[in-house]
């Protein structure tokens, strides 16, 4: 639910139910009391804390039971990498709870992780930079040193830095390996222009809807604080080829670089969600988290227009307002 530096999806999901249904009963989940969406007026009706996925899968599923008791819902949309992995082999434990989800299986999520995506990018002929997985910081520094510096050092889940000799790797995975553990990826950096294509699969290997964008501004974290709406044929044909491929159910980002070397696209992530940016299309009338509510519920979603070419947005920062009793009340909650 964070929407401030580093965004998460959360936020842009629910304000994108409320355009589609404005009283839609939402029950938000949050890892702190700071999560700036929390306090959006077109955020849920209500926040419950949790505890982050490292505490494992008896305490969150523990957690959730507290939740639903409290706030009863019917559907959980996780919305961070770290989540999906963990509930992608628990549906039928959530069922028990009275909470269904529609996730990738867990087999799947491993085939298209980081670590696994040359492997998956081979099997469907898409081409990918230099790939190698360390599993600790001396084996990191080993490929490092056989692929040439700079390179970028990445977590299985999150954080990606640019590392340009042995102690960067060092001190980049040393961070990771504390904050997430093993393994850390050492990767070949493309050098090119980034590109980002989301969408919803329909599970058979075709797509209900997606939309790609090039980069314009690219944070310090690497994240994309502008995109521009585009319509490339080839990046299209590799999407489709890869969501072919893996039968992708539901939503997905990947990220893409155009090599300047060759003009070709490498596939840098798949990521087994909507990015941040997924409440851009809709404001031109392609609204893909409502699409993936209907699809979650019926097996089935409205027609998703291709946002036009050209569109463009900048994020930019606004400020919330709350009380301090909302605060004081998350802070307070049980989080196992």
């Amino acid at each position: 639910m964070h929407r401030g530096d580093n965004p998460q999806p959360g936020g842009s999901i629910v304000a994108d139910i409320r355009r589609e249904w404005p009283d839609a009963e939402v029950v938000g989940l949050v890892y702190n009391a700071y999560e700036s969406a929390i306090y959006a007026a077109d955020g849920p009706q209500v926040c419950h804390t949790m505890p982050y996925p490292t505490a494992g899968l008896p305490i969150y599923l523990e957690r959730l039971a507290e939740v639903r008791a409290a706030t009863p819902f019917d559907w959980l949309i996780p919305t961070l990498d770290a989540e999906i992995t963990m509930l992608a082999g628990a549906t039928e434990r959530l069922a028990a709870l009275g909470i269904q989800v529609r996730l990738p299986s867990a087999g799947l999520l491993a085939r298209c992780g980081k670590a696994k995506l040359p492997a998956l990018a081979e099997s469907c002929g898409v081409e990918v930079p230099e790939t190698a997985v360390a599993r600790d910081l001396s084996e990191a520094m080993e490929h490092a040193g056989r692929m040439g510096y700079p390179v970028f050092v990445k977590g299985a889940f999150y954080d990606a830095s640019l590392a340009r000799d042995a102690a960067a790797v060092a001190a980049a995975g040393g961070a990771i390996l504390a904050d997430w553990g093993p393994p850390l990826i050492i990767q070949e950096p493309s050098v090119g222009t980034e590109f980002n294509v989301m969408g919803i699969g329909d599970g058979d290997g075709g797509l209900l809807g997606y939309c790609a964008v090039r980069k314009l501004i690219i944070s310090d974290k690497g994240k994309g604080n502008g995109s521009v709406v585009v319509q490339d044929p080839r990046l299209d044909e590799i999407t489709r080829r890869v969501i072919a491929h893996t039968r992708w159910p539901g939503p997905f980002e990947l990220e893409f670089v155009r090599d300047a070397r060759d003009d070709g696209y490498r596939l840098i992530e798949i990521n087994p969600r909507f990015p941040a940016w997924v409440g851009f299309p809709a404001l031109s009338g392609a609204n893909f988290s409502a699409a993936a509510v209907e699809w979650m519920v019926s097996g089935r979603c409205r027609e998703l227009p291709l946002p036009e070419p050209g569109t463009f947005f900048l994020r930019h920062q606004i400020e919330v307002c709350g009380r301090m009793d909302q605060i004081s009340g998350l802070l307070v909650q049980h989080v196992g």
